[in-house]
């Protein structure tokens, strides 16, 4: 799978960085741009994350990897700081960040949780939410393949299958009426299915079938559903100083392409999902 491969590519980077540990040792050291009490601990960036949660965060043989991963790694490196990934669970973002466990957390977290989680947020790097996923016959193994675009409108006369229980799965029965939808145990079922031709249209949570259809030639994305949500670096609230020093990194990060490379690397040709707004 993908996120094997994602792993494979981070042993190659660590030979290579280890074959270049003599030239690295001359240089100078980066000097921390955040300390305490900003962050818990001098020199390092403690990050939470959801390793139960692929793309975003996993581990596989003691090897943590994912988007997530990813973003915070970098962003600890424009600290100058050492990352130290805590593996927080789902849901654990709030409970770590008052407790003082992490400075910051990841994890499919939505900027508009912000006030139910009781924690702040320093910027947003990837916006996620529903959307279709068709299959192009005249698509290959090329990502940036093009699926037509599904109508929302006009399904009533396609098969259509979600993960059973998923916020997709029931919008959809809601709009279009209960057995509308094919349920499968999960998204990647779906996908599999609709490879295999037995359903026309899959829907689902953009970033994660994104992942998954890496795997399906010929399967894209078709458009979304629905408005999509920001995710954000959360911080605990009132901690003023490293949410300006965060959202600074991101914005830097953002600006020099960096965001974009790493969300390819784990989602491929993702596009810009649309969010609604306030007066939506």
């Amino acid at each position: 799978m993908r996120f094997k491969q994602g792993l494979i590519l981070l042993v190659i980077i660590a030979a290579i960085a280890v074959s270049g540990c003599a030239k690295q040792a001359e240089e100078p050291a980066i000097e921390p741009t955040v300390a305490p009490p900003v962050i818990g601990e001098a020199g390092v960036l403690r990050a939470g994350v959801d390793l139960s949660y692929p793309p975003f965060a996993g581990e596989d043989g003691g090897v943590e990897a994912g988007l997530d991963v990813d973003i915070v790694a970098a962003i600890a490196e424009r600290l100058g700081l050492k990352l130290e990934l805590v593996d927080i669970g789902p849901g654990g973002a709030a409970a770590a960040l008052e407790a003082g466990d992490v400075d910051i957390a990841l994890g499919a977290l939505p900027i508009t949780d912000a006030v139910l989680a009781d924690v702040a947020f320093a910027g947003s790097y990837l916006v996620d939410g529903p959307a279709f996923f068709s299959f192009e016959t005249s698509a290959s193994a090329d990502s940036s393949a093009t699926a037509p675009v599904v109508d929302a409108a006009a399904l009533g006369g396609q098969r259509v299958g979600a993960q059973q229980g998923s916020v997709a799965f029931w919008s959809l029965e809601g709009e279009y009426g209960e057995g509308f939808v094919t349920g499968f145990t999960s998204l990647a079922d779906a996908l599999e299915a609709l490879a295999a031709g037995e359903i026309d249209v899959v829907a689902g949570d953009a970033a994660i079938a994104a992942y998954l259809a890496r795997d399906y030639p010929g399967v894209v994305y078709a458009g979304q559903y629905g408005s999509g949500l920001p995710l954000g670096v959360a911080i605990a609230k009132d901690a003023t100083e490293l949410e300006t020093a965060v959202r600074e990194t991101l914005d830097a990060l953002a600006a020099e392409g960096v965001l974009d490379t790493i969300k390819a690397k784990w989602l491929g040709t993702f596009p810009q999902l649309g969010v609604a707004s306030e007066a939506d």
